[in-house]
């Protein structure tokens, strides 16, 4: 009778810690906790995106087109667990073209995809955004490898601007200047043409139109930036005058300038406290080609504050602040320049512009740097308006239009580019999302090393599982 009741009290024991496990497992199923113990932050979700997250109210439907086999799919589907642990609106659905056709050729159909392979697509209600394998990293090709290798990793940034975008009652619009031979975002030319960078705004949820102002009595009032892409002619004043009135209420603009040429803009820059001279800069400690400038340096500002790449400017004129006026006259509301990319300390203002060779030499002219080559300017309400909330004008000058042409969209000249048009748009969300570089660990070890492990491993553990086993052995002879 003891023994069944020992047995009863055994089986009672395990029923017992059985019901335990269960609730404990359905507490944490229901309250899931995720803690990262790996030391690297690459797939945690910045304070924007949780933010964005906590602003999401309605269902957002993920259908990802990735085999198992790309070289991205690990990296998206742990992305997307991120997002799906933050959010219980976010509803991810894996779909592999080539073993289900079916349910890719119904939802090719419905979202209106044309290549069924290696994309994103975010749904709510009616709308829709597509993000594409070329969104979601950067390529590098090296030496000896034929297949490009993937450099950093942009999926956060991505994903989080598809879903800020669905989130949007409004699509901003942004607008090129043209008339002036400016570049165009209709150019498929790799030297000239800004087709990349069109596309790019385009798929960051943003509309993209041209603009001939000559054609318009002002700037459009659906204008949320104004682009004004290196024009090579000078500007009526009547035009320029326009562009200073969209500014003066609350405007955007960006104007990409190139050196050695006269926009007709000049004057009104420099009533927005910014100077230009009629240089280009040479910079030889940060240069391959000797026309080139790489940035490496960039003062503190929202546009810059993610920047991790280098920008490359062909031969790029400086573009810099303006001393602020002492006197006392001077309005309350006076811009505020901050240069944004600087370069090195042995640069200098080149102003011989007709010589075959450029060198430093302060009897002609030239300028030693540093020097700024984008510069952000903000213009808000006067202090004795504080009570009224007023948008602030702002505007971002580049000494520079090559560096987002077709072909010279490199390291790090999308990425600034994009965010000084999300600062213009008051997307700061979006410009504090960087793109995390891909970490390769590679372990280099010694022949000694090697020699080491071998006997450890190969003679060494080896060897005691066999004394174990003879000492097992003795024992139970005994």
């Amino acid at each position: 009778m003891k023994r069944i009741l020992s047995n009863l009290n055994s089986i009672a024991a395990v029923l017992l810690a059985l019901v335990l496990v269960q609730m404990v497992c359905f507490i944490a199923l229901r309250n899931p906790v995720r803690v990262n113990l790996s030391g690297r932050t690459f797939y945690e979700l910045s304070e924007k995106s949780l933010l964005l997250l906590d602003e999401l109210e309605n269902r957002v439907d993920i259908y990802v087109f990735f085999q198992e086999e790309h070289a991205l799919f690990r990296d998206i589907e742990n992305l997307l667990e991120e997002y799906q642990y933050h959010s219980p609106n976010i509803h991810v659905e894996w779909i592999d073209p080539v073993r289900d056709p079916a349910r890719t050729e119904k939802l090719a159909s419905k979202y209106s995809i044309t290549d069924e392979a290696q994309v994103v697509v975010f749904a709510l209600g009616e709308k829709s955004k597509l993000v594409r394998q070329a969104d979601l990293a950067n390529f590098t090709l090296l030496k000896n490898r034929r297949e490009p290798t993937i450099s950093a990793f942009k999926g956060e940034q991505a994903f989080s601007s598809a879903i800020h975008g669905l989130m949007q009652e409004k699509t901003p619009m942004v607008y090129f200047l043209a008339g002036h031979s400016e570049r165009r975002i209709t150019d498929f030319d790799q030297m000239k043409g800004f087709s990349k960078i069109g596309t790019t705004i385009l798929n960051d949820n943003l509309e993209v139109k041209e603009l001939m102002l000559s054609a318009e009595s002002r700037v459009p009032e659906d204008a949320a930036v104004l682009i004004i892409p290196g024009p090579t002619k000078i500007m009526g004043s009547i035009e320029v005058e326009m562009i200073e009135e969209y500014l003066s209420r609350s405007g955007r603009v960006m104007i990409l300038l190139d050196a050695l040429k006269e926009t007709g803009l000049e004057p009104m820059l420099r009533r927005w406290g910014i100077g230009l001279r009629n240089d280009f800069v040479v910079d030889p400690e940060n240069t391959l080609r000797g026309i080139d400038v790489h940035i490496r340096r960039y003062n503190p500002h929202p546009i810059t504050m993610r920047m991790q790449s280098i920008v490359q400017f062909i031969l790029p004129r400086s573009v810099v602040s303006l001393a602020q006026s002492e006197d006392e006259n001077v309005a309350e509301d006076q811009p505020t320049v901050v240069p944004l990319a600087l370069t090195s300390e042995k640069s200098w203002s080149e102003t011989q512009v007709e010589e075959s060779t450029a060198q430093f030499d302060k009897d002609t002219g030239d300028l030693p740097g540093p020097f700024s080559v984008a510069v952000a300017v903000e213009r808000g309400a006067s202090q004795k308006m504080l009570d009224v909330q007023i948008k602030p004008s702002r505007m971002v000058v580049f000494g520079d239009s090559d560096f987002v042409s077709n072909g010279s969209m490199v390291g790090g000249n999308e990425d600034l580019f994009m965010s000084a048009l999300n600062w213009l748009l008051d997307r700061e969300e979006l410009i504090a999302i960087a793109p995390k570089p891909i970490e390769e660990v590679t372990l280099t070890l010694s022949r000694k090393q090697l020699r080491g492990m071998f006997w450890i491993n190969v003679v060494g553990i080896p060897s005691i599982a066999v004394g174990i086993g003879l000492l097992v052995w003795y024992r139970r002879r005994k």
